[in-house]
């Protein structure tokens, strides 16, 4: 068994104030003077550990803003910290005083931080351990220390490294730290990945899915050093000149294209461990589902078991009944870029109007309707051409206008997202629960899940099983170093690239498009187009568009939909529902067209930790 699925009961501890990280002990709850005397209560502890990892499957905002922050997707529901980054308003207090649906990543990471430390330094004092257990559980918490600190690093850049030993929180020299330089958090967590991984085991019991890896701290490491070879950290001149008050550079001055190197090697270190596959069984239908809603799978490196509630919640139409929203919406930029089934990629790009630029060669229409049976559905159906003839990770991933609903027993004849249609907006709609753009993404239901019957108690939903990180992803990175080194290696990774491609069922890119052949920077641009299909609404699309430093084009300007305040209410094929529209509002409180500048490419450290750390150096332009 290989896989990593936490199935593990954890303790809601994200709660906290807005005290500083460095003004608490640890919870008096775990540091009693028996805590570490006995199985069951060290067991805890390290429980306590893995709990400070945030919930990545709410795709609504609630608990992170990833996902609607990102050119994939338009969330209907207002008052949340996502609106704050899509229309610039994000602010140095935001972390601290957002009323509603606060998210607090500086804080709450510091706080997995310190008690991941906490249990390295004290786990050995169990006499009920073995010296095996005492080894591999500190190597969990070993690597959970570090994917804390990469996801701090992912968000802010360089950050404060605590060291090795357990904080005294009451050493009054720590009001003195700063912001160490971008290179050492590198080495430092990337050492630490290291470590992990050589007490970490290759498999976990089924007992114990979930529990950390030799593979997944192998991946953190790929991707860390993915996003330090991108152009966002890797001699960024935004970022040139810019010293923390010991007079370090916080960032490289220049870019390092050996970086790149480093980055293919220790993806190519996951790969060689000859542990996980892309789930590949000949049908791209069946397959792309299940990487999705089976609950353990070989394509699985690190990942988490939660209710799926707060995914489902979000995203299944409202129109269905029970307790569903469906406010969380799939651009129809997201829509745009899956290729046709011949492979080609329909849209090349925009007009200044918004007016996509069709390739002719791809076979795709914006006109007209044709018969049209859905593969996953099995619905036949008048289809607008848009949708018709796309390759399968496009029909595994968006929900589009007229569809039945099927869960379970359970069937809806036809999701309606026009004014007025029963997932439309509305009177009906409470505000906020429609899809402003008429998608709803569909890359984690379970078409034999019937949520009619449920309410909001989570533990009534059936479990989704979140990656965290799955070898999709690393053979993406792979390709994506292997294109970007020095030593440029188009052959392996054009392999590595076609590896996705195929288990979509669709063709080589190279028998594609054989201009893509001994031209790096179209390559770049096809797997970075791949990253957004294949990785779609699992928080990957945030961070490629600015670690690639791309965000200011990629994530700024109108965002569009079809048509969904088009009355009167029908989908017949003359109504004006089938138009390319820019959405009327985007989180109920923020602009239709969304502002990106340079500062967001990293969050600002909050101001309370300004106010209490008088030393630590603020980012650029915050």
């Amino acid at each position: 068994m290989k896989k990593s699925i936490i199935i593990l009961c954890f303790t809601a501890l994200l709660a906290g104030g807005c005290e500083s990280y460095l003004d608490r002990q640890p919870d008096e709850s775990y540091t009693s003077g028996n805590i570490f005397e006995k199985y069951s209560s060290t067991f805890a502890y390290l429980v306590n550990v893995y709990s400070w990892i945030f919930n990545e499957t709410d795709p609504s905002g609630q608990q992170n803003h990833f996902t609607p922050s990102s050119d994939e997707a338009a969330c209907a529901f207002p008052s949340r910290m996502f609106a704050l980054s899509n229309n610039s308003t994000w602010s140095v207090n935001s972390e601290d005083t957002q009323k509603s649906y606060k998210i607090q990543y500086w804080l709450n990471y510091y706080k997995g931080i310190r008690e991941a430390s906490y249990f390295i330094a004290n786990v050995g004092r169990c006499p009920e351990l073995t010296p095996d257990e005492v080894k591999e559980w500190a190597a969990e918490a070993r690597f959970l220390r570090a994917y804390y600190y990469f996801s701090l690093m992912r968000l802010y850049g360089p950050v404060v490294l605590l060291g090795e030993k357990p904080v005294d929180f009451n050493d009054p020299a720590l009001r003195d730290v700063d912001r160490n330089p971008w290179d050492e958090c590198v080495e430092w967590v990337s050492n630490e990945c290291d470590a992990a991984a050589r007490d970490l085991p290759l498999e976990q019991s089924a007992t114990f899915y979930g529990r950390a890896t030799k593979g997944a701290a192998l991946a953190l490491k790929a991707r860390l050093l993915l996003y330090s070879a991108r152009p966002l950290f890797n001699g960024n001149p935004m970022y040139v000149g810019l010293k923390n008050t010991k007079g370090q550079y916080l960032f490289p001055q220049e870019p390092d294209a050996g970086k790149w190197t480093k980055a293919a090697d220790a993806a190519w270190d996951v790969i060689d461990l000859n542990q996980y596959e892309l789930i590949n069984t000949g049908n791209p239908y069946t397959d792309l589902k299940n990487v999705f809603v089976r609950n353990w799978n070989n394509e699985l490196i690190f990942a988490y078991q939660k209710s799926s509630y707060s995914h489902r919640v979000a995203t299944i139409p409202r129109g269905v009944g029970g307790t569903s929203y469906g406010g969380v919406a799939v651009t129809q930029k997201l829509v745009d870029a899956f290729a046709m089934k011949n492979g080609r990629y329909p849209i090349t790009g925009y007009e200044a109007d918004g007016k996509p630029v069709i390739d002719a060669a791809s076979g795709y229409s914006e006109r007209g309707f044709s018969s049209f049976k859905h593969p996953i559905l099995d619905q036949t159906m008048s289809t607008y051409n848009m949708y018709v003839d796309r390759e399968p990770r496009f029909y595994t991933s968006v929900f589009y206008q007229g569809l039945k609903w099927i869960g379970g027993s359970y069937t809806l004849n036809k999701v309606e997202f026009y004014y007025g249609g029963n997932s439309g907006a509305g009177p009906s709609a409470g505000g906020s629960n429609y899809s402003l753009t008429g998608y709803l993404p569909f890359k984690f239901q379970d078409i034999s899940f019937n949520s009619t019957t449920l309410g909001s108690n989570q533990a009534l939903w059936t479990a989704i099983t979140w990656p965290l990180f799955r070898y999709a992803e690393v053979l993406l990175n792979y390709a994506e170093a292997l294109n970007e080194q020095p030593d440029r290696d188009e052959t392996n990774a054009l392999v590595y690239m076609n590896m996705i491609r195929n288990r979509a069922g669709v063709d080589d890119i190279e028998d594609v498009y054989p201009e893509v052949e001994g031209n790096k920077e179209l390559l770049r641009e096809m797997i970075l187009r791949e990253r957004m299909l294949e990785l779609n609404f699992e928080n990957h699309r945030f961070f490629d568009t600015r670690t690639w430093a791309i965000a200011e084009q990629e994530d700024a300007g109108a965002v569009y939909g079809m048509n969904v305040m088009a009355q009167p209410g029908s989908d017949a094929q003359n109504s004006p529902f089938w138009e390319r529209t820019v959405i009327a509002s985007d989180g109920g409180n923020t602009p239709s067209t969304r502002v990106f500048q340079k500062k967001n490419y990293l969050l600002p450290i909050p101001q309370s930790e300004i106010d209490r750390l008088k030393n630590i150096t603020q980012n650029y332009q915050w």
